[in-house]
């Protein structure tokens, strides 16, 4: 038995030293520097289905920013959306109900851009909201050389039940495949589907979200659709730049929402992404399963699990303060999150084989 642990242990180190590679290369928005003063025509784009509480908070804090316009394309909402957008001074546009083959979102961002004037698309989700001075970074992006632009949110946590996102909001970043040692030579590199900010001319000549109307996560095919037009895309971690507080309704929107995505996420993530992770979450397991066996360990392997623990801790509180407000408590007690995340990503797998269906906003998602 003390052999065995001692092997188990030395794989989950190796796990721990090789997953740095997956996010040895994650990068905020950079910041503005003195004197800027670029104004690119960027216009706003907002997909909302029953946002009533949440499209406020992101249009007040874009006031004050040097926007060409915002859109608000109201999806079909059962609440007051679209009144409060007008009242906040946004241009609405009452959605239409989505056509055969086309999903609520991808149809109202296709609506948007059509509507849109601006030189620059920007398409965010409607539980955003900017951090000050947030626009501005942005502004800079659109200022560099073409190519698409698009940004997680920073998680932002009020209830504890909410700490329960941090691996779900980890394996979506590390799925982009776009914070590897490779960087931006990494192929198959992904987009948030949050925020994404893309010239007009480079989302006309892929067809913009046409080309993705049935798909769950839009953003992942959007992603194919520019790599296989030559254009480059970057992918940045929003803290400064841009917030979400995601599923305050309660546990069970949490698990709703996660479900939505997770199966078709997986699905989408580059092979190289999706073994990476796999080593990643193999070894976090790994380092918790001799600790259970401490009873019967040597003292000299017991220090050996206890500073491995200590380790994996370290490395899951710097992942999850880079994506979130997440406390030292959820890192320290990661294998409690870790077991959530499996629990729901294969019920999420067992309901999709039966052909079952995740509601959100009121429609079948899958």
């Amino acid at each position: 038995m003390e052999a065995a642990l001692w092997i188990v242990t030395g794989l989950s180190f190796l796990s721990w030293l090789v997953s740095w590679g997956l996010f040895v290369r994650f990068r905020r928005v950079p910041s503005v520097p003195a004197g800027f003063r670029a104004a690119p025509r960027i216009s706003v784009v907002v997909p909302a289905r029953n946002e009533e509480a949440n499209i406020q908070v992101l249009l007040d804090s874009l006031k004050g920013s040097r926007f060409h316009e915002v859109i608000v394309v109201d999806d079909q909402s059962e609440d007051r959306t679209e009144v409060v957008a007008r009242e906040l001074g946004a241009r609405v546009l009452s959605g239409e109900i989505p056509p055969r083959g086309w999903l609520g979102k991808p149809w109202a961002c296709h609506q948007g851009a059509g509507a849109a004037t601006g030189d620059w698309l920007l398409f965010v989700d409607a539980d955003t909201k900017f951090v000050k001075g947030g626009f501005e970074r942005l502004m800079r992006l659109a200022e560099g050389e073409p190519r698409v632009h698009s940004v997680c949110p920073y998680h932002e946590i009020r209830f504890p039940y909410e700490q329960l996102s941090a691996f779900f909001n980890i394996t979506m970043i590390l799925g982009m495949n776009a914070f590897t040692a490779k960087g931006a030579s990494a192929r198959d590199i992904g987009l948030f589907g949050q925020l994404m900010l893309v010239s007009r001319k480079e989302y006309d000549l892929v067809g913009g979200h046409s080309q993705v109307k049935g798909d769950v996560l839009e953003n992942f095919q959007l992603s194919r659709c520019f790599a296989s037009a030559g254009i480059e895309r970057s992918c940045w971690l929003g803290k400064d730049t841009i917030s979400m507080r995601m599923f305050p309704g309660g546990i069970r929107d949490l698990i709703a929402g996660w479900s939505k995505g997770t199966v078709s996420g997986a699905a989408n993530t580059p092979k190289a992404a999706f073994l990476g992770i796999s080593l990643w979450m193999s070894g976090l397991f790994m380092s918790a399963v001799p600790v259970c066996f401490g009873a019967i360990a040597s003292p000299s392997l017991m220090l050996a699990m206890v500073a491995l623990y200590v380790l994996w801790t370290l490395q899951c509180m710097y992942l999850f303060r880079s994506s979130g407000r997440y406390s030292i408590l959820t890192a320290l007690a990661f294998p409690v999150g870790l077991i959530f995340y499996q629990l729901v990503f294969f019920q999420a797998v067992r309901r999709k084989k039966k052909g079952g269906t995740v509601q959100w906003k009121g429609r079948d998602v899958y």
